[in-house]
């Protein structure tokens, strides 16, 4: 608790200082500084995975798999700090389930390792969305998650350690793709097309999608408002269950490494990035901004409640070890759970009431 008053003291301060800014200033900060900026952080970081799992695969031992374990969650970082802007050509391209369906198909993944396939890039890339991207990555290098978050590398086999290889490749050509669309050509089939960055950074009469800054900005509070639903009401509370009986192990998003609270926290922390402008060290003008004009005592407790929404979910990782999957078999557990989602549905309420009329003020 200490952490959290320190950082709603920051918002305070933050809030006496902040100063003015236009939409335009805005956007362009927003798009550039915070989703492009992650976009490529995503593309690196998918990029140092792949070349972790050639090391591991070159030399199986446990220091390579730790690496590649190491490489996968700096990966899952910028992919799930990207979702509260999952519009543009990660959704036109079709690339979000190509990085992120859930659940695995397990049963379908053995099938394959179990066959005289030749295991490449192209026939993973054929095989179906829910045989490749993070999570069969994770399956892979972490094990099955039931009791421990991690396994020995000699337990890898050869076609495991090809399909890893060919799946990170795939995972990390899927992001530069996108990073592609957004600095460079939305639209393949046409090399006209711009980047989706100056897309969006530059809306007027003459653009397709985004006529107008207030339309812009819509799309940033519906992103922020679109995943603080699905964190409350999908990711954790489809799993959970209404009671320890129906809770549902199968439904829990990354729990082969132990993972899940992590993914929630960054989702949270995407809108906190979208809000505020705040993304690792680019520091801006974000929709808090246009919310401080209208009313600065709702800026600031926006911005209290998304930190708030963090740390609870946070609060919910068992004291003894293990992680979401763990927390909602037992009942102290899904009481902090079932805190998190309140907050969050909270948030939610106030982005929709609160947060978008401003846009029309």
């Amino acid at each position: 608790m200490k952490a959290l008053k320190m950082m709603l003291a920051a918002v305070a301060f933050a809030g006496a200082t902040a100063q003015a800014a236009t939409n335009k200033e805005i956007i362009n900060h927003v798009s550039y500084n915070v989703i492009l900026a992650t976009y490529n952080d995503l593309a690196t970081k998918t990029a140092e995975l792949s070349a972790a799992v050639d090391a591991l695969a070159a030399n199986t031992n446990q220091e390579n798999l730790d690496k590649a374990q190491a490489a996968w969650r700096a990966a899952r970082i910028p992919w799930e700090s990207s979702e509260s802007f999952l519009f543009g050509p990660v959704d036109s391209l079709g690339i979000d389930p190509l990085l992120d369906t859930w659940p695995l198909n397990k049963l379908d993944l053995d099938s394959v390792m179990s066959s005289n396939r030749k295991i490449t890039v192209d026939l993973v890339r054929a095989l179906g969305t829910n045989l490749q991207g993070f999570h069969t990555l994770e399956y892979l290098l972490f094990g099955d998650g039931k009791v421990s978050n991690t396994k020995p590398a000699a337990s890898l086999t050869a076609k495991q350690l090809e399909y890893l290889k060919a799946s990170a490749q795939l995972l990390a050509e899927h992001t530069a793709e996108l990073a592609h669309a957004w600095t460079t050509n939305y639209d393949p089939e046409n090399p006209a097309a711009p980047g989706y960055v100056k897309v969006i950074s530059t809306p007027g009469l003459n653009n397709e999608f985004y006529s107008s800054e207030r339309a812009v900005m819509e799309e940033f509070v519906q992103g922020m408002m679109g995943i603080v639903d699905e964190v409350a009401n999908g990711k954790m509370s489809d799993p959970m269950g209404a009671d320890i009986g129906s809770a549902n192990m199968a439904l829990v998003e990354s729990p082969f490494a132990w993972n899940s609270l992590k993914d929630f926290q960054h989702n949270v922390r995407s809108v906190y990035s979208i809000y505020t402008g705040h993304y690792k060290n680019n520091k801006g003008p974000g929709v808090k901004a246009l919310v401080e004009k209208v009313d600065a005592s709702l800026a600031a407790r926006v911005e209290a409640d998304i930190l708030n929404c963090i740390a609870l979910i946070e609060a919910i990782r068992p004291a003894g070890g293990g992680d979401f999957g763990q927390a909602i078999l037992t009942k102290e557990g899904r009481a902090r759970t079932q805190a998190a989602i309140d907050a969050l549905n909270a948030l939610h309420a106030t982005l929709e009431s609160e947060v978008l009329p401003t846009l029309d003020m």
